[in-house]
């Protein structure tokens, strides 16, 4: 039996005396308070923005937030072609069965886009008017302007849905992985993917963990029983590229929920110790290169943006490329 959206919240807030304080500054050493549930390892904001304030947030605010620009940079749209393509070549099997495309958060459009080339039918939802202005007029996408609620599609109506870089951002996770899911075909697959934050502690620079935009913090068991507790189980087909990682394929189990327990403390002992060596500053070899390493890797986007011309001409080459691998076998 699925749990009630009240039990979902219950569960991603946790228990009351579950919590330890792992830091009160974000990324920028602004206030922002982050604890631990020691009962499952979920880290998350302290307080939990509620509804109006989120969607506020995020219809006007973001973006400018988070990369100080109302409009994507030439060098981030290449970059986040790059990464859908090299996405898809290793999960060519999944994408190539699916004809019917949702992708919630679109962000700037570009796995829209591609989709879109390899001849899917797509619809695509973000709630930053700026860039869902941008993905209508640059790309030519089928985007909605909106937050998620449950009338937005309709029950079975797509064969894969992508959650990339969303679910952290959402205030009750666990309720609305089940309402997308809602959305899925009977063997429809759900992907969704998240920073890890047990690769942040180990590769960020000291202090650059926590934000207000991303509410909670999974690693990869948080993550597998957030979908649990919303009847998704992992993809059998997909579990073994993706083990360990928090960039999962999902699909709808009426079991899934009883599958796995809701409480782990051992995996709350292990993401705490590693937030604390994190802040101790455990983890500094090799980063001392990796200003200079990024600033080579923004000059070479930057210059092979300009090359390859405006938004729509970057995609249309990387979706050709890929249409020729994907046509390969």
């Amino acid at each position: 039996m699925l749990i009630t959206d009240e039990m979902a919240l219950q569960w991603a807030l946790g228990g009351e005396g579950t919590h330890e304080v792992v830091s009160e500054t974000d990324r920028r050493g602004r206030a922002l308070r982050t604890v631990i549930c020691m009962d499952t390892g979920l880290v998350r904001n302290d307080p939990v923005p509620d509804d109006e304030e989120l969607a506020r947030f995020y219809a006007e605010d973001y973006r400018i937030a988070y990369k100080s620009a109302a409009k994507p940079r030439r060098r981030q749209i290449l970059r986040n072609f790059r990464r859908v393509a090299s996405h898809v070549r290793t999960f060519r099997d999944v994408y190539g069965a699916a004809t019917r495309v949702l992708d919630v958060g679109a962000g700037s459009g570009e796995f829209a886009f591609v989709m879109t080339r390899l001849g899917k039918t797509v619809k695509a939802v973000e709630p930053n008017t700026p860039y869902a202005a941008f993905c209508r007029n640059e790309l030519g996408l089928d985007v909605l302007t909106a937050h998620l609620a449950p009338d937005l599609f309709s029950p079975g109506q797509f064969d894969l849905i992508r959650l990339n870089h969303v679910l952290e951002h959402l205030n009750n996770p666990v309720k609305y992985i089940a309402q997308i899911a809602c959305w899925l075909n009977p063997s429809g697959v759900l992907y969704v993917e998240t920073p890890n934050i047990e690769t942040d502690c180990r590769e960020k620079s000291r202090g650059n963990m926590f934000h207000y935009a991303h509410i909670f913090n999974f690693n990869p068991w948080t993550l597998r029983a957030c979908a649990g507790l919303a009847g998704l189980a992992e993809s059998s087909e997909t579990a073994k590229r993706s083990v360990d990682t928090t960039c999962v394929f999902f699909r709808r189990e009426t079991t899934a929920a009883q599958s796995e327990s809701a409480e782990n403390p051992e995996n709350a002992r292990h993401v705490h110790e590693l937030i604390r060596a994190h802040y101790d500053g455990a983890f500094k070899q090799g980063k001392a290169a990796k200003p200079f390493k990024k600033l080579a890797t923004r000059i070479e986007e930057t210059l092979t943006g300009l090359v390859m011309g405006p938004p729509r001409a970057i995609g249309e080459r990387v979706a050709r490329g890929l249409l020729q691998f994907m046509e390969s076998e």
